[in-house]
């Protein structure tokens, strides 16, 4: 009986102690600091942000990724701070405000009225990797659309699809990668809208 009861409470404690590894959490972090000038011909009209629209693997903390043509998972040491449509709409709104292209700039929580509408839809932000997992790819592709809110019609539309390899096939370097590709997306957004505006 005292061995069986030994073992019971051996396995207990046991269990109780396991360790798991640790999660480390990244960020979808750019430099959202205004650097160029722009010419801009909206600096007497406002903006209103939507939301970023994403594909439903971008909408949870889980980090996903792409191996060859058709396989896809997600890393098991490695999450997103935040998900990832929140923390994209959140640099779009950022950058936008700090670029003096518009008057003002505001994000889908404001209850303020606007001149226009900046809409983003996401259809990749992901790494991907080669079919033996050795190097990757960051691959970013997302879509703006300007709304005259007077009118309800479509201004302007921008696309923009970049890819960047990877320093080392591992979720830190795509994380590095894919952020920078953001950054340059940004970058050419602003340039864009800089001459949008009717």
């Amino acid at each position: 009986m005292k061995i069986i009861l030994t073992a019971f409470l051996l396995l207990i404690f046991t269990a109780c102690s396991t360790t798991y590894p640790a999660i480390t959490q990244y960020r979808i972090a750019v430099d959202t600091h205004k650097s160029d000038t722009l010419q801009s011909v909206c600096t007497k009209s406002s903006l209103k942000i939507s939301q970023a629209f994403v594909k439903s693997s971008l909408m949870s903390k889980k980090m996903k990724y792409v191996v060859g043509e058709y396989q896809e998972g997600a890393f098991n040491q490695s999450e997103w701070a935040e998900d990832p449509n929140k923390a994209i709409t959140d640099v779009i709104v950022q950058s936008l405000q700090n670029a003096g292209i518009f008057e003002t700039v505001t994000s889908y929580k404001s209850f303020s009225s606007s001149d226009y509408t900046l809409e983003s839809s996401v259809a990749d932000f992901t790494q991907h990797f080669t079919a033996d997992e050795k190097s990757s790819v960051a691959k970013i592709d997302i879509s703006f659309v300007l709304v005259d809110n007077a009118t309800a019609q479509v201004v302007a539309t921008k696309h923009i699809v970049k890819e960047l390899p990877t320093k080392d096939a591992n979720a830190k370097s795509g994380v590095e990668a894919l952020n920078t590709l953001l950054q340059e997306s940004l970058r050419e957004m602003q340039a864009w809208l800089a001459k949008s505006c009717r």
